[in-house]
């Protein structure tokens, strides 16, 4: 801690000379936003939690990994478990649970049912302009696995003159990456293009190779009383799986992996039609058709299990593929009479998914302690192989009135309704079954602003169907209800010369979790028995002494308990749930000493957790420290970054399994250690 507070007093200690405005943060307290409402409104009118990570944070970041920018959110923690593969954490304890939304331009990335905690690789980060954060339930707008929060990615779209930026960064710890974008206007709208790879080879952690492959496109337009764009997002990726360690491995420092094998392999596609049709003044219609083809081979480490040979363990290979064609049509009417807005949309989503699954039989080498092949088994080797069509139709509306000069109440309800058409390929396993999901979600908010102060207050409800896998994964259909979350929040926030302060605090209960039970017959089946019980506050301080300096606190204090829950024969209620810090902070420092030369300083601090569900393991928690230089000089920029500067021995993320006892209970993912990043960048705009 001494170490941090001094490298911060030697960077406010930085002489200044020729001290320019900066383009800070405070010139944009009250950004406009997308994702509250589905429409362009003022941060400050939106009675939710939300947060923006700026163009301007994302070149001071210049982030090679998402997550980079989401940990400075208040709030948000996104772990990291090797090669852009990732957990998160927003009002949740840290899981790979489908508690939230990813979404690209306001439309979700993949179809929900199918939920991937590493949706976000999907994501082509150079063709990123800024993202919204909603800390929250947002079902009633954006329906299921809204809940713990939606991550809204909001795509570079074609300026207003040519533009060719070419990017290129490389790291202590093995990784490079290349990025190509280019701007070209048109008469009424533009293009933009964005190509890059990233790869990373012979890193610090044993077998974690990867390398990714991203392209953009997109074509804006505007034509009377027509506007819209259509976009092209393809990722080809390819990860070794290296995979957690157990205690001994944590213990000794030993970054080796057990691993020599495994992988996995993501190929997205996304088509985007986006159309948009003012038929006056007071009232707009807005069409968005996504197509999706996505499809992921892996051979998990997460599917290794023992057998009673202590050389033979047994695994799977497996393909998981879909298309979808996703409809989202709304319609927005202002009524100025009333000083208010009302907004009506219907959505619909197709979409035909097919898993197969094979198993391997799988060798260790027990001298070398590392799994070395795996084969085919002569027959009977298929683990499943179903297919499922998925229709989700949705319909919602949504009311916005002001009531007189500084209240304004926002009201949403949505109903959705989802059909499950599952066809078992195979003769075991679960049967084929048609399964069907409905629900209603109300949400009602009220914001009140006047001057420098501002005040909400929401209520809002949120749901998650059983997804694909939970529901067909045993050797018959459990009967499943979708979990439901009721949300409580207040917030607000002060704007007042030097100072901007912002304030939730929210309590989440969530009913009808899905946890997996054993039957009187031996068979374990999921069962809509878990509850919980989430309470916290998430707060965000800004401060300007000066026009070189500014300082951002972001920071979370929160606790997460069972209600009444049992698991694995085990009563948990009452506890705490694993993987659940009390306390996530984000502390930085941002000094500008002119229009050359900037500074970042960035000190994270996550408190100790309980790492299993009994509460009798726990976590420390950990610091780290990260210093970014930028300088600009005519058309290039040139960037040194230090991460983990002090070299911080951590986990990302640590638990353990409360019902296995050794060493392999333990679960250990190995946070990267000290790197040195620098990049150059290079931009050229105008009419040439």
């Amino acid at each position: 801690m001494k170490f941090y507070l001094s490298l911060l007093m030697v960077l406010l200690m930085f002489p200044s000379t020729n001290i320019f405005c900066q383009d800070s943060v405070y010139n944009q307290l009250n950004p406009v936003i997308v994702t509250a409402n589905k429409i362009q409104e003022k941060r400050s009118e939106s009675p939710i939690a939300i947060s923006v990570i700026s163009k301007e944070s994302i070149e001071r970041i210049k982030p090679t990994r998402i997550e980079f920018l989401l940990n400075t959110v208040s709030g948000v923690y996104m772990p990291s478990i090797g090669n852009e593969q990732h957990m998160m954490a927003i009002r949740q304890p840290i899981s790979l649970k489908g508690l939230y939304l990813y979404l690209e331009d306001g439309m979700p990335i993949r179809t929900s049912g199918l939920f991937s905690n590493n949706a976000l690789i999907e994501i082509n980060t150079g063709a990123i302009k800024n993202i919204e954060v909603i800390k929250g339930p947002a079902s009633a707008l954006y329906g299921a696995e809204a809940i713990g929060g939606v991550i809204n990615v909001l795509s570079q779209s074609a300026e207003n003159k040519k533009t060719i930026q070419w990017l290129n960064q490389v790291n202590s710890i093995g990784l490079f990456k290349s990025e190509l974008s280019i701007g070209i206007p048109t008469f009424k709208g533009g293009w933009y293009f964005n190509t890059n790879y990233a790869a990373q080879n012979k890193g610090p952690i044993d077998y974690s190779d990867f390398n990714k492959k991203g392209f953009s496109v997109r074509h804006d337009f505007e034509n009377g009383k027509w506007s819209g764009y259509q976009s092209l997002q393809y990722i080809d990726y390819y990860a070794q799986m290296t995979g957690s360690v157990d205690s001994i491995h944590f213990a000794s420092h030993n970054f080796s992996s057990l691993q020599t094998f495994t992988f996995r392999k993501i190929n997205a596609l996304r088509l985007r039609q986006n159309l948009n049709y003012h038929w006056s003044d007071n009232a707009t219609t807005v069409l968005n058709v996504m197509y999706r083809d996505n499809a992921m081979d892996q051979n998990p480490t997460y599917s290794i299990a023992n057998t009673s040979n202590p050389t033979k363990f047994k695994g799977q290979v497996n393909r998981n593929e879909f298309n979808a064609i996703a409809l989202d049509v709304q319609h927005i009417v202002s009524l100025k009479s009333l000083n208010s807005k009302f907004i009506i949309g219907a959505s619909s989503d197709f979409t035909n998914q097919n898993l197969k699954a094979h198993y391997i039989d799988i060798f260790k080498d027990t001298l070398l302690g590392k799994y070395t092949k795996y084969t085919y088994p002569a027959r009977d080797s298929l683990v499943s192989n179903y297919q499922t069509k998925i229709n989700n139709q949705a319909i919602y509306v949504n009311f916005i009135s002001k009531i007189g000069a500084h209240i304004k109440t926002n009201l949403a309800l949505r109903y959705d309704h989802f059909e499950y058409q599952f066809v078992n390929l195979i003769n075991s396993g679960t049967p084929s079954s048609n399964n069907n999901f409905s629900s209603i979600i109300p949400k009602l908010g009220i914001t009140y602003n006047k001057n420098i102060f501002g005040l909400y207050t929401n209520y809002s409800e949120g749901f998650v169907p059983p997804q694909i896998t939970e529901i067909y994964n045993a050797i018959r259909v459990p009967y499943l209800l979708p979990q439901t979350f009721n949300n409580v929040e207040l917030g607000g926030w002060v704007n007042y010369q030097k100072w901007y302060c912002e304030l939730s605090i929210y309590q989440l209960i969530g009913n009808n979790e899905i946890i997996s039970v054993r039957q009187p017959d031996g068979v374990n089946l999921n069962q809509n028995s878990g509850s919980t019980k989430h309470i916290g506050i998430e707060y965000q301080l800004k401060y300007r002494p000066s026009n070189f300096i500014e300082f951002n606190w972001s920071a979370t204090n929160a606790k997460h308990n069972y209600i009444a829950t049992v698991i694995k024969g085990v009563d948990v209620s009452g506890n705490e749930m694993n993987a659940a810090p009390h306390f996530w902070s984000n502390l930085s420092s941002n000094i500008k000493l002119n229009t050359q030369f900037s500074s970042n300083l960035e000190w994270q601090h996550q408190s100790s957790y309980y790492m299993d569900e009994t509460n009798a393991t726990k976590y420390p928690g950990f610091d780290i420290l990260n210093v970014r230089f930028n300088y600009t000089f005519k058309n290039s920029a040139f960037w040194l970054h230090i991460l983990n500067v002090t070299n911080s021995y951590y986990s990302t993320m640590a638990t353990k399994n409360f019902s296995v006892k050794g060493n392999a209970a333990y679960s250990y993912y190995m946070g990267e250690p000290r790197s040195i990043a620098v990049g150059w960048k290079w931009s050229l705009s105008g009419p040439f």
